[in-house]
């Protein structure tokens, strides 16, 4: 049995993918649950229903630490819950880094340590996985499998990979008709903080920027239909969703270089889309750029075909790559 823990009550990102590797598991006939824990520090087992939008994976729920913890049974841990592990003694122990940032913050969160003190090797690897044989770390990024083997110095042989894939309702029926689409830029507020505050503010007279925040999936996605240009020059902390969700809705996709935006196998789109922010945002260029898409849309858009392409083969490698890890 395969044991995969999820933050109770929680919609975004990282908890739908955890629902989803459980639902991939029973289908490829491997027997797998679902474990809720807190969504305080120190995290604990909750017995909780799964929310609604995560129904859909008909997951069945486990609350017993005695049941879970058998030798013969598998327990899958995103990063911040890596404390549980010293709470496993018999189960095989699967590290799935979701968020490498996500895992910076929760250890300086759940152990009082500063930026400063993350910079010193002991703490960037505080469950001293580097010297360990007792986890298995999976990686759902590129940028996550460089931090693991570059920065924690893991041995290649307890490394391996397992994506992710997007929600089906991006990926069944993708836009083709852009003659409703409008020159306008999307954007999450959440996502790169002042270094997009800045853009906006110097552009604001010239590009309608319209933000994605207090909207349902289908407004989200409604919103990726009709607009021309996706912009997130955020931290990218793992291979994140709503620029695939923009690409495969029609968008052309703009990010920064930072997390794993950096790398060309997280997001394949060409280089001169990614801007160069780590000594300020050069505004005029990305004017240039953006009123170079408005003006081009459909030749512009094909250069994003590989990113597409990417993304729609992303639920048949998500459902290989379960089979190969797990059975």
């Amino acid at each position: 049995m395969v044991y995969v823990f999820s933050l109770e009550k929680v919609e975004s990102g990282g908890p739908e993918l955890l629902h989803q590797l459980v639902y991939v598991l029973n289908l490829t006939g491997v027997e797998a649950r679902i474990v809720y824990i807190s969504r305080m520090y120190p995290y604990h087992i909750v017995d909780t229903p799964t929310i609604d939008a995560y129904e859909k994976y008909n997951v069945i729920r486990e609350t017993n630490w005695d049941v879970i913890d058998r030798e013969d049974n598998i327990v899958v841990i995103p990063e911040l819950g890596y404390d549980l592990f010293s709470k496993i003694k018999n189960a095989t122990k699967v590290a799935w880094w979701l968020s490498v940032d996500g895992y910076i913050e929760a250890v300086k969160a759940q152990h009082g340590l500063s930026a400063e003190d993350m910079q010193v090797q002991k703490n960037l690897d505080y469950y001293n996985f580097s010297d360990r044989t007792d986890v298995i770390h999976l990686g759902q990024s590129y940028y996550a499998m460089d931090f693991l083997q570059n920065r924690l110095c893991i041995s290649p042989r307890f490394i391996d990979y397992l994506s992710d894939y997007l929600n089906d309702i991006y990926l069944e029926g993708a836009v083709t008709d852009n003659s409703q689409r409008k020159d306008m830029v999307i954007f999450n507020p959440a996502k790169g903080g002042s270094r997009l505050k800045s853009i906006i503010d110097a552009t604001k007279d010239e590009i309608f920027w319209y933000p994605l925040e207090n909207m349902t999936r289908e407004k989200v996605r409604a919103a990726m239909n009709l607009a021309k240009i996706y912009v997130d020059v955020g931290e990218h902390p793992g291979k994140d969703r709503i620029p695939r969700e923009a690409a495969i809705s029609g968008c052309c996709v703009i990010t920064g270089r930072r997390g794993s935006a950096a790398y060309h196998e997280d997001v394949p789109i060409p280089d001169r889309y990614k801007i160069d922010d780590s000594s300020g945002v050069d505004t005029d260029m990305v004017r240039d750029m953006i009123t170079d898409i408005f003006a081009n849309f459909d030749e512009r858009q094909k250069d994003f075909s590989e990113y597409r392409e990417m993304i729609m083969a992303e639920k048949e490698r998500f459902v290989t790559d379960v089979i190969r890890l797990f059975r």
